[in-house]
C-alpha cells in the first residue's frame, strides 16, 4: 500500500507530472495514429473496364440511393417512366418487366400512372437487399472500408484511452488524498485527449483508400462523358454512365434536363416593380418628366411644361 502512495509518479510535482502526462498523451497519440490505418492505403487499383456497371458504380459512390436515381434514369430512357412538370409517372402499358433487371423493377413497382412526388429515400430502403450483390463485389475488391478494420481500429483507441484514464486518475487520486485541489488543468487535458483518441479511431469513410482512388480515377477516365452528354448524341449507357459517377447534377442542360430539376427545381426570380432614379428615387409614369428619363439636375423640360413634385431633381431646370 505504501508503494501506491509513494512513488515516483506519486510523489512528483505537479507540473513536471503535467509534463510527463502530456508526452505520454502524445505519443499514445502518435501510436494510434501508426496503428488505425487503411490497409489498402498502398495497394494497386482495379483495371477499368471499357464499359463499367453504372449500378455498382453508383453504389460504390453514394450507396442504394444513387443507384436508383440511376435505375429511374434508365427508365425514364425506355419508356417505362416518364416527367412531367417535375414529377414521375409510369407509362400507360410498360412491356418486357423480363428485360428489367431486379432493381429497376422494384423501382418501377414503386410509381404509379398518375403522377405523383415519390421519396427517394424509401425506394432506396426497398432496393437495399437488391444491392447486396455490389456490396459483396467492392467488399471482395477492398473498395469499401470493412467492419473488421473498424473493430480493430476501435479496441486500439479503447486501449489508449484506459492508458490515459488510469495514469491521470491514479495522480488526481494522490493530489485529492493530499489536500490538492488545482487539479482542472489535469481534468482537462485527460477528458480532452481521451475524447479525441476515440473520435479518431471511431471516424472512417464509407469507402477504403482503394476505393477513393479507384473512384478518382473512374471518373478522370470517363470525364469526358459529362461533355458528350450534352454537345454529342450519347447513348443510354452514355447518360447512365455519367449519372453513376457524377450524380444528377451532370444532366443539367442536357436533353434529360427535366429529371435534373426534380432534384434542383429552379429557383424564381423577383423582379422590382419601381425603377430606381440616380439620387435613389423613383420617377412614376405621373411625374411631368418624360418617361425613362432619369429626373436628374441636368435634364431639361419642354416649353411651356411644368414639372410635377413627382420627381424632385427637375425642379432647377424649370423656370419661367
Amino acid at each position: 500500500m505504501d508503494a501506491l502512495l509513494h512513488n515516483p509518479i506519486a510523489d512528483m510535482y505537479g507540473p513536471h507530472f503535467l509534463l510527463l502526462y502530456s508526452s505520454v498523451i502524445i505519443l499514445i497519440m502518435i501510436v494510434c495514429g501508426w496503428l488505425v490505418k487503411d490497409p489498402t492505403k498502398n495497394q494497386s487499383l482495379p483495371l477499368i473496364p471499357s464499359e463499367p456497371d453504372p449500378y455498382e458504380i453508383a453504389y460504390l459512390r453514394s450507396g442504394a440511393l444513387e443507384v436508383v436515381k440511376v435505375a429511374i434514369l434508365n427508365l425514364i430512357q425506355r419508356s417505362y417512366l416518364g416527367v412531367a412538370e417535375q414529377l414521375i409517372s409510369k407509362t400507360a402499358n410498360p412491356t418486357n418487366l423480363s428485360d428489367l433487371q431486379p432493381i429497376e423493377r422494384e423501382v418501377l413497382a414503386s410509381f404509379s400512372s398518375t403522377p405523383a412526388i415519390k421519396s427517394i429515400e424509401s425506394i432506396a430502403a426497398k432496393v437495399q437487399s437488391s444491392c447486396q450483390i455490389y456490396e459483396e463485389q467492392l467488399h471482395n475488391e477492398q473498395l469499401l472500408y470493412n467492419q473488421t478494420w473498424q473493430a480493430a481500429n476501435i479496441k486500439v483507441g479503447l486501449i489508449a484511452a484506459t492508458i490515459i484514464f488510469i495514469l491521470g486518475g491514479y495522480k488526481l487520486l494522490i493530489a485529492l488524498g493530499k489536500g490538492r485541489h488545482n487539479v482542472s488543468f489535469l481534468i482537462f487535458i485527460g477528458v480532452v485527449s481521451i475524447i479525441f483518441i476515440l473520435w479518431f479511431v471511431s471516424r472512417r469513410s464509407r469507402l477504403s483508400s482503394r476505393g477513393q482512388a479507384y473512384l478518382q480515377q473512374l471518373q478522370q477516365t470517363f470525364a469526358e462523358s459529362k461533355t458528350k452528354v450534352k454537345f454529342s448524341i450519347p447513348s443510354a449507357f452514355d447518360y447512365n454512365l455519367v449519372v453513376a459517377l457524377f450524380g444528377v447534377e451532370a444532366l443539367a442542360g442536357t436533353f434529360y434536363d427535366s429529371y435534373y430539376k426534380i432534384f434542383f427545381p429552379p429557383q424564381p426570380t423577383r423582379t422590382s416593380s419601381r425603377q430606381s432614379n440616380s439620387d435613389g428615387g423613383s420617377c412614376s409614369s405621373s411625374s411631368g418628366c418624360s418617361s425613362g428619363s432619369s429626373c436628374s439636375s441636368g435634364s431639361s423640360c419642354g416649353g411651356g411644361s411644368s414639372c410635377g413634385g413627382g420627381c424632385g431633381g427637375c425642379g432647377g431646370g424649370c423656370g419661367g
